[in-house]
């Protein structure tokens, strides 16, 4: 079941993928399902406040974004960057809580900002890129299919493995920049 505050997060990363269509290209469908399967994931492990409805679908759409926006595979700083220009003046408070949702998306262990929100997200995006093989806490494999249902990955993993290809051009002695420990 979606909450408010879940569709209005999933409202503002629309908004915004809307507004960047033209920098995703082709790949427009692939990132916003999984901008959208992202933010379910995030909807079915925690309650959402509403007050951070719109910083969550604001650092979803962004989380990586800069592939496309900066077109680097060196994407969590700029993403970031983006994100936290994208705020809204009345949420520029959530400045810190945008930046380390999308900072912290790719460590390997749990999130270390103590906010909810953020390790939720990191295990959404985990879920997500391993197409429900590695779970996300009180999420049922059956709850990811239904969002993979509604959100379809329309190629995501070979759009990630050409990214990859991408980034070992770019960086071949750290092929991937994003991940931490």
């Amino acid at each position: 079941m979606l909450t408010a505050p879940v569709t209005h997060a999933h409202q503002v990363a629309d908004e915004l993928l809307s507004h960047h269509a033209q920098a995703f290209g082709t790949d427009l469908p692939v990132y916003s399902g999984h901008v959208h399967r992202v933010i379910g994931l995030v909807g079915l492990q925690v309650d959402v406040p509403e007050e951070l409805a719109g910083p969550l679908g604001l650092a979803a759409f962004f989380h990586d974004s800069a592939i496309w926006l900066d077109g680097t595979w060196d994407y969590l700083e700029p993403s970031a960057r983006r994100a936290v220009a994208a705020l809204p003046a009345d949420q520029a408070e959530h400045a810190d809580l945008v930046t380390a949702l999308i900072d912290e998306h790719h460590r390997l262990r749990p999130a270390r900002h103590a906010h909810p929100l953020v390790e939720a997200l990191r295990r959404a995006d985990l879920t997500d890129v391993s197409a429900g093989l590695v779970g996300s806490p009180g999420v049922s494999r059956a709850q990811y299919r239904e969002l993979a249902e509604r959100y379809p990955a329309q190629g995501f993993r070979p759009m990630l493995m050409r990214a990859f290809r991408a980034g070992l051009r770019e960086s071949p002695l750290r092929p991937m920049p994003m991940m931490k420990f």
